[in-house]
């Protein structure tokens, strides 16, 4: 699996209205050890609280088909539509769809969808740069040709934006340009294709995002200088001409689109129209000749040059920043690798009290695997960790034995430790569904340590708290079982009898977790 199944899974999503953060989608894909395989996608997809499930379905069962979803077409995932018996792969038809698919399909479950975010633009820098452009529009312009000014002013500003958008795109980050507008084959769009193809030589050398952030970012920057100094009519006289030299750039542009990729970007076509536009107002204003002067064109030059600097840092910084996720990306490949987990495992302390009856116990209470979980109602690491906790117990509760242990020191002088410890621990006793245990230390996570208002917690799971002898028995045996196995910090986590290493992240266990259950 390639580019093409990770493009079908974004445009999956995206018609299913689910948005991730897609360089930490990409980062959570390229570390995993089996990339870049359907396992590899569906980890990515659970790691953003997206459940999704993989089946496997022959041809005499196709009218059982859902509506949307994922197949593997001759090694690929193709983002599929079934509507009125017709089927629209990647957005073409596809007839021969039924001879060429793997009868594995990935579909993802709607409801109770956790939390997911959408990469958004952030305005802020717009707002601002319309509010000073404007304040200085109106400090230095001529009043007889004001919409003129203001239009020049505001393609600038727009020209900015979608340079710096096709920048973003050029360079892998996330953009709020839609993805039916940049990749589409009714409108034979691919910003993708034209910002990175390699099919002209010309294109190798030059970055053409990058010229565009220099043009308008220069360009701004000098509007901004001269119209402090009052001197606008010198910066309409330099770009009355200095805008014929980008006609050839962008009719390079052009023929490159048409005629050497066959496809468009919209991004581009809007950065030649504002160029176009500005040339038009530009020789349209008239403003008062003068005399070229040695100080007029040092300004000009500081603008450009001061342009120049910025995008040469912003270049370094994005360099460096790409080194840093490659080795990230290299790291988590290695880190989440099962077999080095599983030699690292092996070198780990082992229970010594094996007696686990004592425990919360979760999941399938016969099952030959288990997972043991030490956690503190007031430890804030638990509380980082306790998401995914409740994760592993919602995926895997038919296949593991699932304890939980609290690390306690009845002995301690604090009442109000032991109180919380003691409702807790009557909420798992006294409630006959006792994933009500799992929701309450969620809900008390969420109001953790002693100066928080927790009456509503309190008022919430009241019902269950009766008298504390029951409660505190069970206390004593966790408390005896830490002692015991030498548990001195939490969360600490056992698989089956051996501690989970100290030098990995309590999140990454979910990664192991299949590969656990199936070796034994």
């Amino acid at each position: 699996m390639t580019h093409k199944s990770y493009t079908a899974v974004i445009n999956y999503l995206d018609d299913n209205k689910i948005y991730v953060d897609r360089d930490e989608f990409e980062l959570q894909l390229e570390g995993h050890p089996d990339f870049p395989s359907l396992l590899a996608f569906s980890d990515a997809l659970h790691f953003f609280n997206i459940e999704n499930y993989s089946y496997r379905i022959d041809n005499d069962e196709k009218d059982i088909l859902p509506e949307n979803f994922l197949a593997l077409v001759e090694g690929e995932l193709a983002a599929v539509k079934n509507k009125n018996d017709k089927l629209i792969i990647n957005g073409s038809p596809m007839n021969d769809f039924f001879s060429k698919w793997e009868n594995i399909i990935l579909v993802i479950e709607k409801e109770g969808e956790l939390a997911t975010t959408k990469s958004k633009l952030n305005y802020s820098y717009i707002n601002w740069g319309i509010l000073i452009l404007l304040f200085l529009f109106l400090l230095g312009s001529n009043s007889s040709s004001i919409i003129l000014q203001l239009a020049f002013a505001l393609t600038s500003l727009l020209g900015f934006v979608f340079a710096y958008e096709a920048y973003k795109k050029t360079h892998g980050k996330g953009t709020f340009i839609p993805v039916g507008v940049c990749k589409s084959n009714y409108l034979n769009t691919d910003c993708d294709l034209v910002f990175n193809s390699k099919k002209w030589k010309i294109f190798n050398k030059i970055d053409l995002s990058e010229i565009s952030m220099l043009f308008f970012t220069s360009q701004i920057t000098c509007f901004i200088l001269f119209s402090l100094v009052k001197d606008i009519g010198f910066f309409f006289a330099v770009y009355q001409y200095a805008l014929f030299a980008f006609i050839p750039i962008a009719c390079l542009s052009l023929y490159y689109q048409v005629f050497v990729v066959r496809k468009y970007c919209p991004v581009c076509m809007i950065i030649i129209t504002c160029v176009c536009i500005q040339l038009l107002a530009a020789n349209l204003i008239p403003f008062d000749s003068k005399k070229i002067n040695l100080g007029s064109i040092i300004l000009f030059l500081i603008g450009i040059f001061g342009s120049l600097i910025v995008l040469l840092n912003l270049r370094m910084k994005n360099e460096i920043a790409q080194k840093n996720e490659n080795t990230i990306k290299r790291n988590l490949k290695f880190r989440r690798n099962y077999l080095f987990f599983k030699n690292n495992l092996s070198f780990q302390k082992k229970l010594i009290d094996t007696d686990v009856s004592g425990a919360f116990v979760f999941g399938n209470k016969h099952a030959d695997q288990s997972l043991t979980f030490i956690t503190n109602p007031f430890c804030k690491h638990c509380k980082e960790f306790y998401p995914t906790f409740l994760k592993l117990v919602k995926m895997y509760s038919a296949e593991l034995r699932i304890n939980i242990f609290f690390d306690i020191d009845l002995n301690r002088d604090d009442e109000d430790n032991k109180t919380v410890h003691v409702n807790l621990t009557n909420i798992y006793l006294n409630s006959e569904n006792k994933t009500e245990f799992l929701e309450g230390l969620n809900s008390w996570y969420a109001v953790q340590g002693y100066t928080e208002n927790k009456n509503g917690w309190y008022k919430r799971y009241s019902k269950y708290f009766g008298s504390s002898e029951a409660a505190l028995n069970v206390l004593k045996d966790h408390e005896k079982w830490c002692i015991n196995n030498s548990v001195h910090f939490t969360p600490d986590i056992f698989l089956n009898d051996t501690e989970y290493p100290i030098q990995y992240e309590r999140a990454d266990l979910e990664y192991f977790i299949p590969e656990f259950l199936s070796e034994n």
